[in-house]
C-alpha cells in the first residue's frame, strides 16, 4: 500500500475523536503506538511532526471527553465537536477572533452540549490542536 503524506483534515480529527472516545479518555502507552500502526495500516505516513500534532489533539479531546463524560450519549457530542471544530477551523480557514470562538462555543451549546467554563477551556486547546493540525495539514498537500 502506498503511503499517504496526510489524509485529509477531517480524517486526521475523526481518527483522533473516535480513539479517545474508543479508549474512554484513558489510555497508556501501548494504546497510543497501537492507534499509530492504525494509521499506517490505513496509508497515512507517520513523522514526528505527525506525531505531535495528533497526540496535542488526542490529548486536548481527552481533557473535554472527561469533563463531560457523565453525559447522556457521549459518543455523539464528542463527534459533534468534531465535526464543529473541523467546519469552523476550515471556513475560518485556521484564523479567527474572539467573537468567532464565542460564536464556536454557541453553536456546540445549540446542540444541547451543557458547557462549564472549564469544559470551554479545554475545547479552547482542541481548537488551538486543530489549528495546528489543519495548518500543517495544509502546508503538505
Amino acid at each position: 500500500m502506498a503511503l499517504k503524506k496526510y489524509p485529509t483534515f477531517e480524517e486526521l480529527v475523526e481518527l483522533a475523536t473516535k480513539f479517545v472516545e474508543k479508549q474512554g479518555g484513558t489510555w497508556d502507552h501501548t494504546a497510543w503506538l497501537e492507534f499509530l500502526g492504525e494509521m499506517q495500516q490505513k496509508g497515512i505516513k507517520i513523522t514526528h511532526e505527525m506525531q505531535a500534532y495528533m497526540g496535542n489533539v488526542i490529548e486536548s479531546m481527552k481533557k473535554v471527553h472527561n469533563s463531560i463524560t457523565s453525559t447522556s450519549g457521549i459518543e455523539n457530542i464528542m463527534l459533534s465537536i468534531s465535526d464543529n471544530t473541523v467546519k469552523f477551523i476550515k471556513k475560518n480557514q485556521g484564523s479567527w477572533d474572539h467573537s468567532g470562538w464565542e460564536a464556536y462555543v454557541k453553536d456546540i451549546q445549540k446542540r444541547g452540549v451543557d458547557l462549564t467554563e472549564e469544559t470551554k477551556s479545554y475545547l479552547g486547546k482542541v481548537l488551538e490542536s486543530a489549528k495546528e493540525l489543519y495548518a500543517v495539514q495544509n502546508t503538505s498537500e
